[in-house]
């Protein structure tokens, strides 16, 4: 299933959640693809302890879970009554996974007319614990349905669906009624998937191990025609410096990117192979590479390499690409990059800030991205650290003013010895030995991603001798007052729900080191923050 998965196309707007046995969650998390979450099958109503044989709420969150389901029938004919389902959902949903709540009648409640008493009756045992319904999707799952060969028609399950909607606006609210996801999970078919996604109430599926094959994908876009569903993009890289190679080895570990060629003017690929297998911070790479005369080969896997100083003499569309990772870090403006543009391909990505490109930092302003957008930045990596934490500050509490400090590690442009540097002479200064003051745009650029925050950072650089990371110092008056506990709490629940994998939390005696590797944007470190006075 994870195979599968990893290489199909899925629905934008459809989110996949795979619910593996416990035992390998945190297996499945590590090989599935980003865009698909991962959910336990089911959780206990307390937390860790002297449970055998029950997974927790807190085991599932570290191995990765999102979601976990509850009351699945197999678990109520084992004699789980509504009240025990009821008390695992309200405490998965405090613990911060979101439920998939599940109920439905059997073949005997069914034939007697029971179904919506009972519906009903399990409902309202949820209703009596679970407090907040915005991470609760409900499943619809007639047991008479399940492994029998039996199947409701569209209209029976219609007609369940519009009771439990009814039961959120009359019990819970409209807005739950409006927003509540109500899925259907009735021997759902590759056939009949396409007649059900049409009903007003049915929103989506909860498919059982029968249909994990060719046929799940066909249910994963009942609804989408295929010119609006993702998979694996096939992208360029123009530049094989640091940024590039490292943009290389992450796609190695994401199904979702397909790097298919290179070019640097000044690498041949028997060097290319050296720099890719070789790295003094991040190691040897763990993948079989090799060379011929117009390839680097990592895993049996040929990528094209050219060796042009034009962007636009570049024939990417003789490898089919889509999308460059702009990383020479000499092609910034929406002009120079559009070169890319003349050989078919369709976006062009700048790793740097860039004078008039739209920028964007993912979790911070990236909703804003329309399909128009041919050539955009990404902006620094300073910029992807301070956005997320600025944002979610900014959003909770509000910043009247702000300085940033950040202390750099070393980078290409810098001088191992002391050497000529016209525009900036400390920055001439040999790079292993010194603690170098730089400018830094990163405070303005933030106001450029949070326009809220325009005009209201500054701040500055200090180039030290470490190898790798970063740590962005950010000095804020609030616009209202909070303790530093309160800080903490709104930037460790941001890290837990709308900036997940972006923006990090640890309590933890850390130090830089410790973040070699770390694919999040910035991690908040709680134990370094410092309240001088409420605001």
């Amino acid at each position: 299933l994870v195979g599968m998965l990893n290489t199909a196309k899925i629905p934008a707007n459809v989110e996949v959640v795979v619910a593996p046995s416990a035992i390998h969650a945190a297996e499945v998390k590590r090989s599935l693809r980003a865009d698909v979450r991962v959910s336990g099958q089911d959780v206990w109503s307390q937390g860790n302890g002297a449970f055998t044989g029950e997974t927790s709420a807190e085991m599932l969150k570290d191995a990765g879970a999102e979601y976990t389901l509850v009351g699945h029938s197999e678990r109520r004919q084992k004699g789980e009554s509504n009240e025990v389902v009821a008390k695992k959902a309200a405490y998965a949903l405090d613990k911060g996974l979101g439920v998939i709540a599940c109920i439905g009648e059997t073949k005997e409640q069914r034939e007697s007319k029971q179904t919506l008493a009972v519906v009903t009756e399990q409902l309202d045992a949820y209703a009596k614990h679970v407090k907040d319904w915005s991470r609760v999707v409900i499943a619809y799952e007639p047991v008479w349905a399940i492994g029998t060969g039996l199947t409701a028609t569209p209209e029976q399950a219609q007609e369940v669906h519009a009771s439990i909607r009814n039961w959120l606006k009359t019990k819970v609210s409209q807005s739950a009624a409006d927003s509540t996801r109500i899925i259907y999970g009735g021997s759902v078919t590759a056939g009949n998937s396409a007649e059900l996604s049409q009903k007003a109430d049915i929103d989506g599926f909860l498919v059982g191990g029968a249909s994990l094959k060719p046929d799940f994908l066909k249910i994963i876009n009942a609804q989408n025609p295929t010119d609006k569903v993702t998979g694996a993009v096939n992208v360029a890289i123009n530049g094989f410096g640091r940024i590039g190679r490292l943009v290389l080895r992450s796609s190695l570990n994401n199904p979702l990117v397909n790097v298919v060629a290179i070019n640097d003017p000044f690498i041949a690929p028997q060097y290319m192979e050296y720099m890719l297998k070789y790295d003094t911070v991040h190691g040897i790479l763990k993948a079989d590479v090799s060379h011929d005369d117009e390839h680097v080969i990592v895993d049996g896997k040929k990528i094209r390499v050219y060796n042009k100083l034009n962007p636009a003499e570049i024939t990417w569309n003789k490898e089919d690409v889509q999308y460059v990772v702009e990383s020479t870090g000499a092609f910034t403006t929406t002009e120079t990059a559009s070169a890319h543009l003349k050989n078919g391909v369709e976006k062009v990505v700048i790793s740097a800030p860039s004078k008039d490109a739209p920028m964007f930092v993912v979790g911070v302003n990236h909703e804003l991205y329309e399909k128009d957008m041919h050539v955009v930045s990404n902006a620094s990596c300073t910029t992807n650290c301070l956005a997320p934490l600025a944002k979610v500050i900014n959003d909770t509490f509000g910043i009247k003013e702000g300085l940033m400090t950040t202390v750099h590690a070393v980078t290409a442009t810098q001088k191992t010895v002391d050497g000529p540097s016209k525009k900036d002479w400390r920055g001439g200064r040999g790079a292993c030995f010194n603690i170098i003051p730089s400018s830094t745009g990163a405070a303005k650029a933030v106001g450029k991603v949070i326009p809220s925050l325009n005009g209201k950072l500054t701040g500055m650089s200090f180039r030290v001798p470490t190898a790798d990371v970063s740590v962005v110092d950010l000095t804020a008056r609030l616009e209202k007052k909070a303790s530093y506990d309160e800080i903490k709490a709104a930037v460790k629940r941001a890290s837990e729900t709308s900036m997940a994998g972006i923006l990090g939390y640890t309590e933890e005696s850390v130090v830089s080191s410790d973040f070699i590797g770390d694919s999040r944007s910035s991690i908040f470190d709680a134990s370094a923050g410092i309240a001088l006075t409420d605001d």
